[in-house]
């Protein structure tokens, strides 16, 4: 088991619903979701190893391991049997993971703009990180000022200015720059793949989401809605009633 404590939050009532943030951004990105899940579930919000309040050191495992052993190690301590996983953006990737590892503790599973990458995208970024490995000082330019905020409004908002914007600047800036790249390192492998864990898992995507490369040909458990990849918080009334419909908490 993990030696690795994980800074959570626990909020309201009902059934256990652990959720899973998006790069660099912690409990912020719930806060127009909280009071519309609170009297459905017991929110678990966790930050990610070296996000916020959450240590990381790697010891020799990777990012998205040492977060899959650190989330079951919290499952644990709070004595929840199983609960329902939520996996927001790159956080979606270790929601997918941990399903996968953990299976019989996971009640339902939904990924919420979930973080597949056009192949052209994710060859930007495993080039960036190629060249952040020779050069770190690369890396450290990309994540910071003007371009970081470039990216934000880009990727977050579609480039539509919108005030949570530097709020999301403010609160990735002021995390550690080898962790951020640490959470992209995670996601580059897997970037355009499928998801794939072994029960069925609910997606829900946004329609005007420049992140994602959405389904041609969408499932049965594949869902729609008007949103950028800021849905948590510019789309949270349609995103929680999908929630509480798809968990079965109407």
């Amino acid at each position: 088991m993990s030696d690795l404590k994980l800074n959570y939050r626990v909020e309201g009532d009902g059934e256990p619903l652990l959720l899973v943030h998006g790069f660099g951004i912690s409990f912020n990105i719930w806060k127009n979701l909280i009071p519309l899940l609170r009297p459905h579930f017991t929110l678990v919000m966790i930050e990610a190893p070296g996000i916020g309040g959450s240590p990381f050191e790697k010891n020799g495992r990777s990012y998205l391991a040492a977060s899959v052993e650190a989330i079951e190690c919290l499952r644990t301590k709070l004595g929840f049997d199983s609960w329902n996983v939520l996996g927001y953006s790159t956080g979606s990737r270790i929601a997918e993971a941990y399903g996968g590892a953990y299976v019989s503790r996971v009640r339902g599973l939904i990924f919420l703009c979930p973080l597949v990458l056009p192949r052209f995208t994710n060859l930007n970024l495993r080039i960036s990180l190629w060249v952040d490995k020779f050069i770190p000082a690369y890396g450290d330019f990309i994540l910071t000022g003007w371009r970081l905020k470039f990216l934000i409004l880009l990727l977050g908002f579609s480039l539509k200015q919108n005030p949570l914007a530097g709020e999301w600047f403010d609160e990735i800036s002021q995390n550690p720059r080898n962790v951020l790249k640490e959470t992209l390192r995670m996601v580059a492998p897997v970037g355009t793949r499928p998801f794939d864990v072994p029960k069925s898992a609910l997606h829900i995507w946004g329609r005007d989401d420049f992140v994602t490369q959405k389904p041609r040909k969408p499932g049965p458990h594949d869902f729609f809605i008007y949103a950028n990849h800021a849905a948590p918080m510019l789309a949270a009334d349609e995103v929680s009633e999908l929630i509480i419909k798809l968990l079965g908490n109407s």
